[in-house]
């Protein structure tokens, strides 16, 4: 076999792995979609937002911010963050899974700041759900009653 014959033979190998490099991260790309836009509707269908503007309402007077971050749609630049913390106040994750995160917070003066977190996200076992970095079942009753324990843990009652 020439040297070109061997040239040859190895841009039609190299055509055939970067085509199914491309179909893999297609195929990972449309399944990290597929995870997101799940948690996306686990969120709502959980009313974790709706849950915190009631909490901010009854409790607060409507004094309360409610602010939802979107991991996959965040920017250090939009929001203004130190670059050095990740969604949940920690380092960011090398991989990216900090990413893969809808946060919404309720924070309101008291006279200090308060602040209850609620992190519905992915990792490597599935979906969690946590509230102020305490994880809980996401089912709508035990997101009820965390909100409910982190209101009293933030105010000490």
């Amino acid at each position: 076999m020439s040297w070109h014959d061997t040239l040859e033979g190895l841009k039609q190998e190299l055509a055939d792995v970067r085509a199914e490099r491309q179909r893999r991260l297609e195929a990972e790309k449309a399944e990290l979609k597929k995870e997101r836009d799940d948690l996306s509707q686990m969120a709502l269908t959980l009313g974790i937002n709706e849950l915190l503007v009631e909490m901010n309402a009854t409790l607060l007077d409507g004094k309360g911010e409610i602010e939802t971050v979107v991991g996959w749609e965040f920017s250090p630049v939009d929001l203004d963050l130190d670059a050095g913390i990740g969604m949940n106040g920690d380092e960011p994750d090398e991989d990216g899974e900090d990413t893969d995160v809808i946060t919404t917070i309720l924070s309101w003066e008291e006279p200090d700041e308060m602040e209850i977190a609620v992190d519905l996200g992915l990792s490597n076992d599935g979906i969690y759900l946590q509230i102020n970095e305490i994880e809980v079942r996401p089912e709508r009753e035990a997101l009820e009653l965390g909100l409910v324990e982190a209101f009293r843990d933030e105010l000490e009652i």
